[in-house]
């Protein structure tokens, strides 16, 4: 009998301890329609300076990444001064979706690309025209 609660016991201490070792996330989409914007080369994406997808044009990603604070950049590959964009910080929610689209400027004679947080109903139409890029992550040298 005392072999049966011991095991009782282990058993519930091992699922709240499993419960609340799960990390908590969100989806984070990062759009890139730029129309003829660099539309020859890869633009890189980072997540607290951590490079994580490289798109082509007209393409989007899915990320899970944990819930709170983060930022993104992107850098335009190709020939480019290299640098990133200022970073644009958002907040992740847990089971929430937050949609990042690339926006091209012009800035004198030079185009300059950012990042802009959407609304999934702006979001949606950009969706529309674009392809899931589902092996978009890669490993930074």
């Amino acid at each position: 009998m005392k072999a049966i609660k011991l095991l009782a016991v282990l058993f519930c201490i091992t699922v709240s301890l499993s419960a609340f070792s799960q990390t908590k996330t969100g989806q984070v989409y990062l759009i890139r329609v730029t129309g003829y914007t660099g539309s020859a080369v890869n633009y890189r994406f980072y997540l607290d300076d951590k490079l994580i997808c490289k798109l082509g044009n007209k393409s989007f990603s899915i990320h899970d990444i944990s819930v709170g604070d983060h930022t993104i950049s992107v850098v335009s590959g190709g020939i480019s001064n290299g640098k990133k964009s200022t970073p644009l910080k958002f907040t992740v929610a847990e089971g929430k979706a937050n949609y990042i689209s690339v926006v091209s400027t012009e800035a004198g004679y030079v185009d300059k690309i950012t990042c802009q947080e959407i609304t999934q109903s702006s979001a949606e139409p950009l969706l529309a025209k674009a392809k899931q890029a589902k092996d978009c992550q890669v490993t930074e040298k």
